[in-house]
């Protein structure tokens, strides 16, 4: 009974720890920007709808910001492994810049 349970804490601190490192932007900016993207995308004026749109927009919003987080974190990492920026966190939020200098 307790492997089970062993197995899930290991996973859960090797994960912490993967997205936790200065170049785990891969795997963490895509998590946060589908989160942040529709933040980003209302505090602009965007997704204009309501009711069953809203939440339709929210979803696509969401998706989007996803996908822009994962192809921008790979280029962030490897940026930051090619030392060409400074600080590996900035723009961690906005799914659509990476932390290129």
């Amino acid at each position: 009974m307790p492997a089970p349970c062993l197995r899930r804490a290991a996973s859960t601190l090797a994960l912490l720890a993967a997205t936790s490192s200065p170049a785990a932007c891969t795997l963490g900016k895509p998590l946060v920007c589908a989160v942040s993207a529709p933040l980003y995308v209302l505090g602009h004026g965007g997704a204009g709808a309501g009711g069953d749109g809203l939440a339709c927009a929210l979803l696509a919003i969401s998706a989007t910001g996803a996908a822009a987080g994962l192809v921008t974190g790979v280029i962030s990492d490897l940026n930051y492994l090619t030392d060409r920026t400074s600080d590996p966190y900035r723009n961690l939020t906005n799914p659509f810049a990476t932390n290129a200098r």
